[in-house]
């Protein structure tokens, strides 16, 4: 069958149509026929060889025309078994054929080449059809789940091998198959399709972990690029798979890494990054995920092969103007790793450091680049090159100092990437670990002095000598000038050959032939290295005599002054010589010295950038994005590391963080003081447990006191996860014991960290405890106040516990003969007298720890108190019964310690421990009837459980209607009276028993009183303070005691001339509020005035108080919060903050700013010294807080309402102005249209008129068409009002004088009954509510022109409550 002709088809289907000139199939055969045609095709092959083609190549068309339908997986694969071994056959027997390309006569030619492509066609078909249902059931596997029995096409993975499938193709295309066509080019089709099977195979995911199928893929597309001219087929091919296929983006990098080491195809690598980069810049192509795919490709290609991309790079940078950013970041990663890669070698030479600088240039440019992605991205490529070492020193300052500047950057990526950078330069400075730029400073300013000091010296001495021989020139300049216009006139310039002289001692000489007049000498010498230059002698000839005189002249003169080179000073004989010049010593330290200079120099700037950067650092760790907080943490860690001057503002910055509630921004904080405090070089555990502590103990004293807190919760994490040793643990006990020789400051601070520790671990104090009342109970505590203190607390961590009153064991503690509390006692008693500024504080700790830890703490309290009194009585004796301030301030402080903390334990201890027993016993009882325990009440203190005994028993009574049968209401019901009963038991106690005449703390209250009550004897503030603070605990634990001296306390508010116990008492009033709300509540009035007190703190103090009380609900929102509606204005900037912060607040707790905006406006128009642009500042900012359209709706009623009130041009003018601040929609612009009658006579003042003309111009700018036909309704209205009759009148205009009122002060009609009203009010809780809840009736300010009779008066009283 050699006459036929084989044309490789576009499509399967183009080989079914009749055609005379090439080859089709005449026979498509049946499923059912197809099995025994590739019996016989195999016994053909027998028989044959790869000729069997020729005759059944219709029986394998029609395996590939069945196979998309019901032909069954095994006949395909018999098949392609029987096509394998045929392709490898015709291998060998091409090269059996090609062994002798002289036998090849034209008839085998074109048969062969027939069989060549008749049988590669049908073999490549059935490769890839087999490799697409592969792929098919692969994903149906996976959706299905692998829960499904094995069938037989699962064995077709055992028959098909890609890699021998690409061998086989692959070793025909390396043959001269060639030699087949004629001419012997190989037509395009058939390469075509041979490269096809390898793009198939790249298009599934699979191929990404296939290495060897890869290397082969490639081997045999870089044959089919080298030998069959199919390069540029292959670009675009792969340029086409890269944007669609994502898993392509590593394969490809390699896949021509392998065409270029191994097929020389460089050039290639231009053509493809064209390829998958121009078509990028052609706006019809908008795709985004090829655009990505192809940046990415980039990305790979430019780690794998960076010497290659160098010439493509000046290419690929037209694209940095591009607008899509991933194009920007591939581009400017290859410039980068082109850099790291190729460019940073000690042997560069000029050219490629020129490249270098350039590349790092465009790097440089693009830290502003309009894109946060490219920002970021350029910061992080810094960073990676700062990390090998690849940027000059001579920009690393100038890149520090940008990424130090977009730390402040908006974008939070950009934020990210500049912080890394900025670690990152400072981890991998060039400087070293000494980084003090204090110490740095210093040394370089005595550097610069040393250089100084040597150049002024080396110059002086320079000058000295040029003006001597400056000198010395003068005297012989006549001389030598007629000497030389003699020898020009003479003319000879001829030099022989001997006559030449080097030119370093060209200047010695001529001095010496000068000096000893010797000019013709001199002048020869000049003439003969002048001849040296052909240009000297044109330039001679050129001249005339004068000229060549005077340049003969200056010649020598130069040379003569020339004094740069070292030498001496010939003297007269017997002289010693002298120096004229620097000698190479000079040189030497000149030279090191401008080096140590340079290199500090450097130093200091680095680390002043670096200093700059912790501010902006700091203000990261606040950020809302983590990642931002991440990197500050890192750069403090390196920054501490380095003992940076400030690192430490950023270490303790880091604390405040765990005041916030986010676990995960505190767990970093907590493993980034881990890395900076437990983290240590050191190999003996001994030495690594002391550097630990003396880190801790450092840092603790370092802390601020607002900060302790803070460093409470890293460390007692640290213990509760195990982080910080046992072995630290020990040592700090050492430190307390002073086992080893430590300070009595770290003593101290070893017991402070300690009691962190005990925080997160209970068991370090409780088998302690006589250990530390031994250390700081003894004498060592006796003469260290502070040591008692400390461990005071460090003992009450024994004694915080959780109550639980379902436990059967007691709480833990210690009785009160135990030695240790007369030892505590007995130096607080012995320390009284003493002036210790420690001793209120320790005083105060001691108190707080007897009441944790003692069982009776009130009688350990009582003899202490006891013997102090008894004492001082003594001392009053022998004093002639005066006391002095100071021990009457001790006393008001032990008696206000004490009763405090004795209701702090009556309320909480004593009734929990009540509440438990009483759990036990009816636990007792029910275990007897049913078994079955009723649950407790959980109820945190006695004060509480009386606020709700009510519906606590109610409840109980109804819980008990669900209980089993067997248990009875009576039983129920007796232990809820019971724990009632202990509730009221302790507030008797409280009441009649503690701070009362009959008790011991109420016998010494007279002192207290009699201290306030008398402010001109003791008239310190010390004194005082004390003494009004033991007053207000006194009143916190009795109402009676507290009613008692009320009318004292705010007398001493309004009239003290301190500030400090002003606020003092403002804050006390809020505890008293809420234990005696009854009582302190027609009071406030008197704290609502502290908000206009001249002194700052102390408006401050109640606006915090009140503020507190309002949005927690213990006192109303009344008409007074006006009051505090004018810190708004305040000029202290922390109150006006603190303001804007409280209405921000209240504003999202239901109706509550709602209901009270009109009041607040109302009140703000009656006080006379608040200023109408204050006014409108404060109402401006309160109607922005209010963002629901129902209540801006009757807001418009509200103030519309007020209109009819008043007709005083001052409020009528700020009542528009509250309407212009309302944001319209429909129904408030309905609303608005609706009360035109309440502000028509108004609109005759030209200021209410101009705000209704903005309010309609806002509207007519809305994009609804509804807001804004009710506008123009409104529009219309409007001018009703100023339209005139035929006389010239207006008859809207109001009457001057006389002329009664509109009707709109007349009672407004169907007003619903007063008891409709108050049940609608009950009812009405939703955000459209228009009730305003309780509020003051305020009588608005009389107008001056209008006199009100006090009927009318209260007529407007009326309306007004009604209609706001």
């Amino acid at each position: 069958m050699s006459h036929i002709n084989f044309a490789i088809p576009q499509r399967k289907s183009e080989l079914l149509s009749d055609n005379d000139e090439q080859y089709y199939v005449k026979n498509v055969i049946s499923i059912k026929e197809i099995q025994p045609k590739l019996q016989e095709a195999k016994q053909y092959f027998k028989d044959e060889g790869p000729e069997f083609i020729l005759e059944n190549f219709d029986t394998f068309y029609s395996v590939l025309h069945h196979a998309d339908g019901n032909l069954q997986m095994d006949v395909i694969t018999k098949a392609y078994q029987l096509l394998h071994r045929a392709v490898q056959n015709l291998n060998n027997v091409i090269g059996f054929l090609l062994s002798d390309k002289d036998s090849l006569n034209d008839e085998l030619r074109q048969k062969y080449l027939n069989v060549i492509k008749m049988l590669l066609y049908v073999y490549i078909n059935t490769v890839t059809c087999i490799y697409q249902k592969m792929e098919l059931k692969k994903t149906q596997t996976l959706q299905k789940g692998r829960s499904r029995k094995k069938n037989a096409d699962d064995d077709i993975n055992g028959e098909f091998d890609k890699r021998t499938s690409l061998l086989a193709l692959h070793n025909i295309v390396q043959r001269e198959i060639n030699l087949f066509w004629d001419p012997p080019v190989v037509e395009e089709t058939f390469v075509t399709m041979v490269a096809e099977v390898c793009y198939r195979f790249l298009e599934t995911p699979t191929i990404k972990g296939e290495k060897e199928i890869r290397v082969e893929l490639f081997n045999m597309l870089g044959t089919l690029i080298k030998s069959y001219n199919h390069g540029m087929a292959f670009v675009i091919r792969i340029g086409q798979l890269i944007k669609m296929h994502e898993h392509l983006v590593n394969c490809i990098p390699d896949g021509i890494q392998i065409l270029v080491n191994s097929y020389n195809c460089k050039g290639l690598v231009r053509d493809f990054i064209r390829e998958i980069t121009e078509w990028q810049t052609d706006e019809k192509f908008q795709d985004l995920q090829g655009t990505r795919h192809c940046s990415n490709v980039l990305f790979e290609m430019a780690n794998l092969m960076p010497d290659l991309m160098i010439p493509e790079v000046m290419y690929l940078t037209r694209y940095l103007a591009h607008d899509s950013y991933n194009l920007r970041n591939s581009v400017l990663h290859v410039i980068s790793e082109v850099v790291l890669r190729v460019l940073t070698k000690n042997d560069l030479n000029e050219e490629q450091r020129e490249c270098r600088d350039d590349f790092l240039s465009i790097l440089e440019e693009h830290v502003y680049d309009t894109s946060a992605h490219v920002r970021s991205k350029v910061f992080q490529e810094w960073a990676k090159l700062q990390q090998e070492n690849a940027i000059p020193l001579k920009i690393q300052t100038q890149i520090l100092e940008k990424a130090v500047t977009h730390l402040r950057d908006k974008a939070a990526n950009v934020r990210k990437s500049a912080a890394n950078c900025v670690t990152t330069f400072l981890s991998h400075n060039i400087y070293g670990a000494r980084l003090q730029l204090d110490q740095i400073q210093a040394e370089l300013e005595q550097k610069q002095t040393l250089l100084d000091d040597l150049k002024k010296t080396l110059e002086s001495d320079f000058l000295e000598k040029l003006k001597e021989v400056q000198e010395q020139w003068l005297s012989k300049e006549e001389k030598m000038k007629a000497i030389i216009r003699e020898k020009i006139k003479e003319g000879d310039f001829e030099v022989p050959p001997e006559s030449q002289i080097a030119k370093k001692d060209l200047p010695e000489l001529i001095r010496l032939y000068v000096l000893e007049d010797k000019y013709v000498e001199a002048f020869e010498i000049c003439k003969n290295a002048g001849n040296e230059f052909p240009e000297w002698t044109e330039v001679r000839e050129n001249l005339n005599e004068d000229e060549q005189v005077n340049i003969f002249l200056t010649l020598i003169h130069n040379i003569f002054l020339d004094i740069s080179q070292n030498f001496n000073d010939r003297g007269d004989e017997g002289d010693k010589p002298k120096r004229i010049a620097p000698c190479e010593s000079d040189l030497k330290n000149l030279e090191n010295l401008e080096n140590t200079v340079e290199y500090l120099t450097g130093v200091v700037n680095f680390l002043k950038l670096i200093d700059d950067a912790i501010k902006p650092m700091a203000d990261l760790l606040e950020s809302a994005s983590v990642g931002d907080m991440q990197e500050a943490i890192e750069f403090f860690i390196a920054a501490y590391q380095f003992n940076i001057n400030n690192a430490l503002t950023g270490v303790l910055e880091m604390l405040k963080i765990m005041q916030r509630n986010e676990k995960e921004r505190k767990d970093h904080i907590i493993n980034a003081f881990k890395k900076i405090y437990l983290t240590t070089d050191s190999t003996n555990m001994r030495d690594h447990t002391i550097t630990i502590v003396e880190r801790l103990i450092k840092l603790l004293q370092t802390v601020p006191f607002e900060n302790l807190l803070d460093l409470h919760l890293i460390v007692s994490e640290w213990v509760t996860n195990g982080i910080l040793d046992n072995s630290v643990i020990d040592m700090l006990w050492q430190y307390i014991t002073k086992k080893i020789d430590v300070s009595d400051d770290q003593s101290r601070a070893a017991v402070y960290l300690l009691t962190m520790a005990s925080m997160g671990r209970r068991t370090i104090i409780t088998k302690n405890i006589k250990l530390v009342a031994a250390v700081a109970f003894s004498d060592r505590g006796r003469n260290d106040p502070l040591l008692v203190t400390a461990a005071c607390q460090m003992l009450q961590v024994a004694g915080r516990e959780k109550q639980d009153i379902t436990d059967k064991n007691p709480p833990f503690r210690i009785k009160p003969n135990d030695p240790m509390w007369k030892d505590l006692t007995d130096i607080l008693i012995e320390n009284f007298y003493s002036k210790s500024e420690y001793y209120n504080s320790m005083m105060s700790e001691a108190i707080e720890c007897i009441y944790r830890l003692c069982s009776k703490p009130e009688k350990v309290c009582e003899d202490m108190v006891e013997n102090i009194i008894n004492s001082l009585h003594s001392k009053i004796n022998n004093n002639n019964n005066e006391l002095s301030g100071y021990l009457i301030a001790q006393c008001a402080h032990i008696l206000g310690e004490v009763a405090i903390k004795q209701l702090n334990f009556l309320d909480e201890a004593v009734y929990k421990e009540l509440k438990r027993r009483n759990y036990i016993r009816e636990e007792r009882k029910t275990n007897k009837k049913t078994g079955k325990v009723n649950k407790p009440v959980n109820v945190q203190n006695a004060s509480s459980r009386s606020r709700i005994s009510k519906n606590s028993t109610s409840n109980t009574t109804n819980q008990s209607v669900n209980e089993e049968s067997t248990i009875t209401e009576d039983s129920v019901l007796e232990g809820a009276q019971a724990e009632d009963g202990d509730a009221e038991f302790i507030l008797s106690v409280l009441e009649n028993n503690t701070v009362t005449e009959s008790s011991g703390l109420g016998k010494l209250a007279y002192l207290l009183v009699a201290v306030c009550e008398r402010p001109d004897l003791y008239d310190e503030l010390y004194i005082q303070g004390t003494a009004i603070t033991a007053l207000l605990r006194y009143m916190t634990v009795s109402s009676r005691f507290c009613e008692k001296n009320m009318q004292l306390i705010f007398t001493i508010l309004e009239k003290t001339k301190y500030s400090a116990i002003k606020s003092n008492i403002l804050i006390h009033c809020s505890d008293l509020l809420e234990r005696f709300p009854n009582i302190i509540e027609p009071w406030t009035p008197h704290l609502y005035e502290r908000l206009k007190d001249d002194c700052t703190e102390v408006r401050t103090a109640a606006f915090f108080m009140l503020a507190n009380l309002i949005l927690r609900d213990m006192i109303r929102v009344r008409g007074h919060i006006s009051e505090m509606a004018r810190c708004l204005v305040d000029d202290q900037e922390y109150l006006k903050e603190m303001s804007k912060n409280f209405f921000t607040q209240l504003s999202h707790k239901a109706n509550n700013l709602y209901n009270v905006l009109p009041d607040i406006f109302s009140h703000l128009c009656d006080l006379e010294d608040v200023k109408e642009d204050d006014l409108r500042h404060i109402m401006k900012f309160l109607f922005g807080l209010i963002d629901k359209n129902k209540q801006m709706e009757n807001l418009v009623d509200r103030f519309c309402s007020k209109f009819r009130l008043t007709d005083d041009d001052y409020k009528c003018r700020n009542i528009a102005y509250c309407l212009s601040l309302i944001q319209y929609n429909e129904k408030g612009l309905r609303h608005l249209v609706d009360s035109f009658s309440y502000y028509k006579n108004i609109l005759q003042n030209d200021d209410v008129y101009a705000i209704f003309k903005q309010i309609l111009n806002t509207c007519n700018k809305s994009a609804k068409n509804e807001i804004k036909e009710i506008a123009t309704e409104l529009e219309e209205k409007i001018n009703t009002v100023f339209e005139t009759n035929e006389d010239g009148e207006n008859p809207n205009k109001l009457p001057q004088a006389n002329q009664e009122k509109p009707a709109t002060f007349k009672k407004p009609r169907n007003r619903a009954p007063k008891k409709k009203l108050k049940k609608k009010a009950r009812n009405s809780g939703s955000d459209d509510s228009d009730h305003e809840g309780e509020k003051e009736n305020t009588t608005p300010r009389r107008s001056a022109r209008t006199q009100r009779t006090p009927r009318r008066g209260r007529a407007i009283q009326n309306s007004d409550s009604d209609s706001d």
